[in-house]
């Protein structure tokens, strides 16, 4: 800190020791202890503490007894105040006992004199005089300590005088001004409502205060209006952040700036406690701008060590251990973790966790201003974005899940809680009626449980198995599989293909297009995204193909958006091949398509299933139409049907095998 600072900050934090100071002798003055008398018409003019003759008796002149005493007057003195002060609130005006509050604040009681005359002190006035100073020094000591935000707002004030060393000159030299303007810009939060309040009750400037709002809205301490009181008060015109926030966003700084700044009959405070630079205007119309920074590690040890009586060489010795470096403290923050009674350790931890909940969310803020601005600017931008999206709008299908009944939509006499039961019929695809799938059911199933998990919040979404590549030759049920897991997972599916992407040609407007298919992916979160063909993007720099910048650029782009639409929560990525040799070995790393499923040709078991499937309530009649429906199947009383395989060269309705594989046993 330099000399300056120093200068100040001693100045400061003087004006704080001896409002503490007041407020004990006036605590004293209720006790009897003391009486006030004022030299002159005002407060101003100055005040002379006596003692009382009363309690002058009591004192002994020993420190521990008159120590003691005083405590003891001091304690009955705020019990009394407090039950008065309760009596007053739940209205008994009439209960007063006179004897019980006569001896607080009476005035009328023979004082002892301190004043000399001409001839000199007598002994006794001079035993008095003693007496006196040794009962205001041992008042003094009950002063409160000091408040932590008024010190850490001083030090904070003090510091900001280090960047120029005439400052402090020029300031003092502006306030001699008849309509000085001062701005003040310390990005601290809390900062301007406690210099709001320490400007009120003198603790900056040598009087008392009353702030009045140069435009409608409130003040440096939140107020509306000026303060009025008994206090002989200067009348101060201010400005604060919240105003300057609202003018900001509606474009009006010019206004303020011309009708009421610049027509300001009274002394201007201007104080902003964000992070971003005053407003050019502003700081030009300012006559002195006084700039400081946040708090850190050495404010806070200079915090406890005033406070606390904490040596500054232990706080940092600590700090630096824990390698605490506080970007985002507030002077709040600060009043919450010092407390009496708490010890370093305890103080600096509570610290570090108040620093890391203030990160997180000044990150999160910054996030929602640049969609803010993003927004604004899709805004002014809007008919164009709005013709790309129709433009691009057949570049993927939305499908949405098939709608599940539960218990209550059931029958009467069924219990009001039941399972959830996917619907009947053909045309509706569930993973759990897919057959010859192998692995990827399992998964597929895996995956239902664990979305089921993560909405009710036992996992994080990057615990899951979201992305799966399904690989196998053509007529395997790719994309089958892929209506399938949206109707079993309940989340739309946004499905595509590279080959619709590569419609357009021009580079531009292939990457257009994948950059409309994942902007909708991400939007309708949670949801599936399904790519098919997904080989035809091929190799970057190993392709055979012409044109190797053209297909690394679309290589490149997809991998930006997979990775992206990895991290959002709620997409799902499925990509679907025939040839997975021909796919860059990058889409298939961690994080992107790590899961890899081969989808083999089905065996005679599922290709039974996914004709039964199929045919559904048709397979009956279909079977029983066929010239051998007498001897391919036969119905049993459970309800098993057998079917057999049917020769084109035999049909003499014996049984024939398939693929040397007995008859399949389907539940009908």
């Amino acid at each position: 800190m330099s000399k300056i600072s120093k200068r100040v900050s001693r100045y400061l934090l003087s004006r704080q020791s001896r409002a503490a100071r007041l407020e004990a002798f006036g605590r004293a003055a209720e006790a009897g202890v003391l009486e006030e008398h004022q030299l002159g018409v005002t407060s101003r003019d100055g005040t002379v503490w006596r003692l009382s003759a009363d309690q002058a008796a009591q004192f002994s002149g020993d420190v521990d007894h008159d120590r003691d005493l005083t405590r003891n007057l001091l304690k009955v003195s705020s019990c009394n105040r407090k039950r008065l002060e309760m009596k007053l609130e739940s209205g008994e005006f009439n209960d007063f006992d006179d004897e019980e509050f006569g001896e607080v604040g009476e005035v009328d009681k023979p004082v002892c004199s301190v004043r000399v005359d001409q001839n000199g002190t007598t002994p006794s006035s001079s035993k008095l005089l003693r007496l006196r100073d040794h009962v205001l020094s041992i008042v003094g000591g009950f002063a409160p300590t000091l408040n932590v935000r008024e010190v850490a707002t001083a030090l904070l004030l003090a510091r900001a005088f280090e960047k120029d060393k005439k400052i402090l000159d020029r300031l003092l030299a502006v306030m001699k001004s008849e309509c000085p303007i001062i701005a003040v810009q310390i990005p601290v939060h809390g900062f301007e409502k406690q210099l709001g309040r320490m400007l009120e009750k003198g603790l900056i400037l040598p009087f008392y205060t009353s702030l009045e709002p140069i435009s409608d809205g409130p003040g440096l301490t939140g107020h509306y209006k000026s303060l009025a009181d008994s206090k002989r008060r200067r009348s101060l015109a201010c400005c604060g952040s919240a105003l300057l926030e609202r003018l900001d966003r509606h474009d009006d700084m010019r206004r303020l700036v011309s009708n009421k700044v610049l027509a300001a009959s009274k002394p201007l405070i201007i104080s902003d406690e964000r992070e971003q630079p005053l407003a050019a205007r502003l700081a030009a119309v300012a006559d002195i701008v006084i700039q400081g920074n946040g708090i850190d590690a050495s404010l806070i040890a200079d915090v406890l060590a005033i406070c606390c009586q904490i040596p500054v060489g232990r706080s940092w010795f600590l700090m630096s251990e824990l390698e605490f470096e506080p970007l985002h403290l507030g002077i709040d923050d600060l009043a919450i973790a010092i407390r009496p009674g708490r010890s370093l350790t305890k103080i600096i931890g509570i610290l570090t966790t108040l620093e890391a909940e203030n990160a997180a969310r000044a990150e999160a803020k910054d996030d929602d201003e640049k969609d803010c601005e993003l927004g604004s600017l899709l805004n002014r931008s809007g008919r164009s974005d709005a013709r790309k999206r129709e433009k691009y709008s057949g570049c993927f299908d939305m499908i949405e899940p098939v709608k599940t009944t539960t218990g209550s939509e059931t029958a009467r006499g069924q219990k009001a809680k039941q399972p959830v039961k996917p619907p009947s019929g053909k045309d509706c695809l569930f993973v759990e009626r897919l057959a010859g799938y192998g692995d990827a059911r399992h998964w597929a199933l895996d995956l239902k449980i664990d979305l089921e998990a993560f909405g009710s919040k036992e996992v994080e979404w990057s615990d899951l198995s979201s992305r799966l590549l399904l690989s196998g030759p053509p007529g395997t049920g790719k994309t089958t599989f892929a209506k399938a897991l949206c109707n079993t997972l309940g989340v739309p599916l946004i499905a595509t293909s590279v080959a619709r992407w590569l419609e357009a040609s021009n580079l531009g407007d292939v990457l257009a297009a994948i950059n409309a298919t994942f902007e909708q992916a991400n939007s309708y979160a949670p949801c599936i995204l399904f790519i098919d063909e997904i080989d035809n993007i091929g190799n970057r720099g190993g392709s055979d193909r012409p044109y190797d910048d053209y297909w690394s650029s679309l290589v490149n782009r997809v991998l930006e958006l997979l990775d992206g639409a990895a991290k959002t929560v709620g997409v799902i990525v499925v990509g679907a091949t025939n040839r997975p040799e021909k796919i860059d070995p990058a889409l298939l790393r961690s994080g992107r398509l790590e899961k890899h499923i081969v989808i083999p040709t089905p065996d005679t078991t599922a290709l039974a299933k996914i004709i039964a499937h199929h045919l559904g309530d048709d397979l009956d009649a279909v079977l029983n139409s066929s010239e051998t429906g007498s001897s391919a199947g036969s119905k049993s009383a459970s309800g098993t049907l057998r079917v057999h395989c049917i020769d084109s060269t035999a049909h003499d309705g014996s049984d024939k095998h398939c693929d040397s594989k007995e008859g399949v046993l389907i539940n009908g």
